[in-house]
């Protein structure tokens, strides 16, 4: 029994010290297996500012559109309006104004048209004044009637509710155009019996015409297939002859905007 026992405890302890020592080699085998560890480089986290600017405002590919579901088209179509306007700057007259319009849409943003305007005018208060109280005239001329060949450019198609109730479609444009005005030089002289406390039928008023050129807002209500409301904001520049109101000697041309404000019903073809 004495000699087995050390025995037994010498080969113990020979055991654990060999799987030690083959446990320490196994890892130290494992450990140049391993990949080494890559050491990055810190600018390499940071966003470059530059890079994705340029990438933001470079050429697209594709060309991207809002997609509208248009409910009325106007491409390829003819329109006919009836109107009612009042002046909206003229310092001298009061009246109404009542036109037609018609014109060709070649496809929804670029349409034609020619457009007729009839003026209804009077003096107003101011000037009737003067001439009952002072027997003279302001140096001005009346607006007629004027014809215009207008080309427009619509931008603007949408829609929106009315009371929740019913979804109503629009377009709003603009135009541009050339055409002539018609005038009337309004002078009252002395000789022609012009002093105070007379009417105003001693007026003498002389017809006269210019080219004139025109910018205009419009926005049209479609209602059906073939009805719209209309409203148009137009704007007139024409150089005008003028005379002197107590003589009617010339007094030189001066550019006139007349400005009117329409209302009216189109009907689509």
């Amino acid at each position: 029994m004495a000699y087995h026992q050390p025995t037994s405890v010498a080969l113990l302890c020979l055991a654990i010290v060999f799987s030690f020592s083959t446990t320490t080699l196994a890892q130290q085998q494992a450990k140049p297996a391993e990949e080494p560890k890559k050491i990055e480089n810190v600018d390499s986290d940071k966003l470059d500012i530059q890079k994705l600017e340029q990438k933001y405002w470079s050429a697209k590919d594709d060309d991207f559109s809002v997609i509208q579901n248009r409910a009325f088209q106007k491409e390829k179509r003819a329109f006919l309006s009836l109107n009612y306007g009042i002046p909206f700057n003229d310092p001298n007259s009061v009246g109404s104004l009542t036109g037609l319009n018609a014109g060709y849409f070649f496809n929804e943003r670029f349409g034609l048209e020619f457009n007729y305007v009839n003026a209804n005018f009077g003096f107003n208060d101011t000037v009737d004044y003067f001439k009952k109280r002072y027997g003279v005239l302001p140096d001005h001329n009346t607006f007629k009637s004027a014809q215009t060949l207008m080309a427009y450019w619509v931008p603007i198609y949408a829609k929106m509710s009315l009371l929740d109730k019913k979804i109503i479609y629009f377009d709003m444009g603009f135009g541009l155009g050339l055409g002539n005005t018609t005038f009337e030089q309004n002078s009252c002289t002395v000789l022609e019996n012009c002093k105070s406390g007379t009417g105003l039928e001693g007026i003498t008023k002389s017809s006269k015409s210019a080219s004139h050129y025109s910018f205009s807002i419009m926005q049209q209500f479609f209602l059906t297939e073939h009805w719209a409301i209309r409203i148009d904001l137009i704007n007139r520049y024409t150089n005008e002859a003028r005379v002197n109101s107590t003589n009617g000697q010339d007094i030189g041309s001066k550019m006139i905007n007349d400005t009117a404000f329409q209302f009216g019903v189109t009907f689509w073809k």
